[in-house]
């Protein structure tokens, strides 16, 4: 199964197949996972943001960027299991401050407190802090989970 992205849109990124092989482990699928929440993460913003799924404004410095400048940015750092696929706790963030300042996490936090709330925000942090087991069958369910939800985006642009 492949998604149906184009390279035009991503800057190149590659349809991401998934399919299970007698050697998959759970690093390398969560990494394929990685790549499709990424995509849903990005897009998400971008119709949030702007409108279109071609570009979207950073959640932290406000900047728009196409599509393919932006990285999926998590609120909490750490890439704890519990949190790592948590919609509510990754947004579109360009390199300069998902990367080069750190998640910007003062901006991050008005940016969390204004579209959730503080506890919604406490929520998370302690959730964060919880261990999780991430299974093989639950990434393959959620890989088909968030292929369908950019499917579904891409639908909406098209019909709009």
């Amino acid at each position: 199964m492949y998604s149906v992205l184009s390279r035009d849109i991503f800057s190149g990124e590659r349809a991401v197949k998934i399919g299970r092989r007698n050697n998959t482990t759970i690093t390398s699928l969560k990494k394929k996972l990685w790549k499709i929440f990424s995509i849903y993460i990005r897009m998400r913003d971008c119709l949030e943001t702007t409108g279109t799924t071609t570009h979207g404004k950073c959640c932290t410095c406000g900047r728009d960027y196409p599509i393919g400048k932006l990285q999926a940015g998590h609120f909490i750092p750490g890439r704890e299991d519990s949190i790592l696929f948590d919609p509510a706790c990754v947004h579109a963030q360009c390199y300069r401050c998902n990367v080069q300042r750190s998640g910007e996490w003062v901006k991050y936090f008005r940016f969390m407190e204004k579209k959730y709330n503080r506890e919604f925000i406490f929520g998370l942090m302690e959730r964060s802090e919880k261990k999780c087991l991430i299974t093989v069958g639950w990434v393959e369910l959620t890989m088909i989970y968030y292929l369908e939800k950019i499917e579904e985006m891409e639908m909406e642009t098209v019909n709009v």
